[in-house]
């Protein structure tokens, strides 16, 4: 009789071992990509350079605080045709807003006039524009929770 109890307690206990296995592997299946994974494989691309010369200028920012300040990307890449391309393959998910300019003659400073009006061509995420000054973060600010994400500047 001891032996009968202790087996059907083995039975009893594989069957429910069993039972939450299999129903937290059926959970972790049906959860979106997005809940698993955080972060992202993600693409710039910069159009409307009307010379192919110099370079472009990118910093990336991760806070109102720290825009147009301290940016967590820095990188400065060839102008070798009318885009440019950059890919950051782990980006993890959040705000971001990108600042970028068209360096022509690679002095590594946006040239402005005597009136500080820039003479090369910029641009700031989601194509935003700044009244006498660079874009707001509220306006160049821009969320990634995808795995794949790519986000388009037009430089001007």
């Amino acid at each position: 009789m001891f032996s009968l109890q202790n087996d059907m307690v083995r039975l009893l206990f594989s069957s429910l071992i069993t039972l939450v296995l299999f129903t937290m592997n059926s959970f972790a299946q049906e959860l979106p990509d997005y809940v698993t994974e955080k972060s992202t494989s993600f693409t710039l691309q910069v159009h409307g350079f009307d010379k192919v010369e110099g370079e472009i200028r990118i910093a990336m920012f991760d806070s109102k605080e720290e825009y147009t300040k301290e940016p967590v990307f820095a990188v400065v890449l060839p102008v070798e045709g009318k885009e440019v391309e950059w890919k950051v393959p782990d980006l993890p998910f959040g705000e971001y807003a990108i600042a970028v300019y068209h360096d022509k003659n690679k002095n590594g400073k946006l040239d402005t006039n005597f009136l500080g009006i820039p003479k090369e061509d910029y641009g700031f995420s989601n194509n935003a524009r700044g009244k006498f000054g660079p874009a707001s973060w509220e306006d160049a600010k821009f969320s990634i929770s995808e795995q794949s994400f790519t986000h388009l500047i037009i430089i001007e």
